[in-house]
């Protein structure tokens, strides 16, 4: 997208020049210079209207100094208005669909007759990657670690598919320009990272039974199974309309009340009376744990039964019965939960809760990293699951899942990204399902990112060296080089993390390890 706005050209994902959140910052700077009198309350409620999922456009200077570091770091510097200062923050974009950030600014713009026109519209709305699993691999010091960062900013800018490739998988920059965008998504809690190791397995990835302080065990969501879950809530939510939205959070603000009501029977007196035969004895993540006294152990009475339930305005147990999408212990124990529905029933009647303003929820990406991939056992760590993660897979085929028995599904906009380095001896073992589920982008050192001449000219001879004699995929990565500045930093470099790889790589090859250690220890180079 390309903007003019008062003669000058902003344009997004520009590198050099105005941005997009530039022309926002502007838009929102000229709007108060005509508009003198205006409260602070005023333009924060009507410039939140124009961000789909940020309330806090604009902050006083209270409100930012109550903020992290990190999140203080993503306004603009203070404007004065009416002698206080305002915060405007700097995360836009087009989110696409019904909610693009940066058009809501531009319509807000035309209608107050600004000077602006749009140029070029061609990139209005998103590129739609399809590539969903994605492997990043090269030799070490490459920047693997900088550069999923960079790839899952790209996906999240809705850059062309080829060009997020191109540019991965030629190291063209290092610039920190995708900071504020990945450290947005690590706010809203869309990515997670894990490390495979050799005893890694299906119950730390997917579900598995833990060992619980009191001796007994319980079981825990894995990793994987947790993002791929928000990712499937995320797009079950988008397909809802705003009544519906209203609704459910209503809902949920009187359940976490009527949750902390039941805390406080069961501080009291150890638990909570659901009829003459049971009671609740704890609250979990997403469940009540009810018992009997006679009874020998305990149930889970999930919260999203309970949900159900209220939705379709059933409290009897004949309806609770016949009742479908409910869990098979609801159908088996639908006395306990007619009771518990109708005392809950009781209780949102004496609450009244105040609902804010609901919005749409939009479609948006999720990301798990996983580190060092090819050094897990993929069929015990992936089990059934190989499978689902193909992109044409997604959304519409789903397994059962053999400890919890629960319907799983993994989402399309839940996206995979391994990393490996192709000097590990495992990679030539990778599982074949692995290599043929995932797209591979293999990442070359690039000398031009190395500023000090000296480190720059050591890299090229050794990488050379090491090309002729143990192959491309052992070449030395920039990220060694990039920091140094003068040739006690170089010098710092070579002995302590060139020489070591060195070593590894010529060992027992003394003829080739002496004459890349003459290479290493030359003073003058050309």
């Amino acid at each position: 997208m390309e903007v003019k706005f008062n003669d000058i050209i902003y344009k997004k994902n520009a590198r050099n020049g105005k941005s997009l959140r530039d022309l926002c910052f502007n838009i929102f700077k000229q709007y108060l210079g005509l508009h003198l009198e205006l409260s602070y309350k005023v333009i924060q409620e009507l410039f939140n209207k124009m961000h789909c999922n940020n309330n806090f456009v604009v902050l006083s200077r209270d409100e930012w100094e109550e903020k992290t570091e990190n999140q203080k770091n993503r306004y603009f510097d203070p404007i004065i208005y009416n002698k206080e200062e305002l915060f405007f923050t700097t995360q836009w974009g087009n989110n696409g669909g019904n909610c693009d950030n940066i058009n809501q600014m531009i319509d807000f713009a035309i209608k107050e007759e600004f000077s602006l026109e749009v140029i070029n519209n061609e990139e209005d709305s998103n590129h739609e990657i399809s590539t969903r699993n994605i492997m990043l691999y090269g030799a070490p010091g490459v920047g693997k670690t900088h550069n999923y960062k960079k790839l899952i900013s790209m996906i999240e800018e809705g850059i062309k598919e080829q060009n997020i490739f191109k540019s991965i998988s030629t190291n063209d920059n290092i610039t920190d320009e995708y900071n504020d965008i990945f450290q947005n998504i690590k706010d809203e809690k869309r990515i997670e990272f894990v490390t495979f190791h050799q005893s890694y397995s299906y119950e730390d990835f997917i579900e598995g039974f833990r060992p619980t302080d009191g001796g007994n065990i319980k079981l825990e969501d894995g990793i994987f199974k947790e993002i791929a879950e928000l990712a499937n809530k995320n797009i079950e939510e988008s397909n809802k309309d705003i009544n519906t939205i209203k609704d459910e959070k209503t809902f949920f603000e009187l359940f976490e009340l009527y949750k902390d009501y039941i805390q406080e029977e069961i501080d009291a007196n150890q638990k909570f009376t659901i009829n003459n035969t049971a009671y609740i004895t704890d609250i979990e993540k997403d469940a009540f744990r009810y018992t009997g006294d006679s009874w020998g152990n305990t149930q889970r009475m999930k919260f999203s039964d309970i949900e159900l339930m209220n939705k379709l305005n059933i409290c009897e147990r004949k309806d609770i019965k016949k009742s479908e999408g409910l869990s098979g212990l609801a159908n088996q124990h639908a006395t306990y939960f007619s009771y518990l529905i109708k005392s809950f029933n009781k209780f949102q009647k004496k609450q009244k809760v105040k609902i804010d303003e609901v919005r749409q929820v939009n479609i948006k990406n999720f990301y798990i990293v996983i580190d060092e991939i090819n050094r897990g056992n993929i069929s015990k760590i992936f089990g059934e699951l190989i499978t689902l993660i193909e992109e044409d897979k997604r959304d519409d085929y789903e397994i059962t899942l053999p400890y919890s028995k629960e319907k799983f599904k993994i989402p399309s906009n839940l996206f995979i990204i391994g990393t490996m380095n192709s000097t590990d001896k495992s990679i030539a073992t990778i599982d074949i399902a692995l290599r043929r589920r995932f797209t591979f982008l293999k990442m070359k050192p690039n000398e031009e990112l190395i500023n000090f001449y000296n480190a720059k000219v050591l890299m090229k001879n050794l990488n050379e060296f090491i090309g002729e004699n143990i192959g491309e995929d052992y070449k030395l990565g920039h990220s060694y080089f990039m920091k140094v500045v003068n040739d006690e930093e170089l010098e710092f470099v070579k002995e302590y993390k060139i020489k070591p790889l060195l070593e590894e790589y010529f060992y027992a090859d003394e003829d080739n390890y002496k004459k890349v250690t003459q290479l290493l220890n030359e003073d003058v180079y050309e």
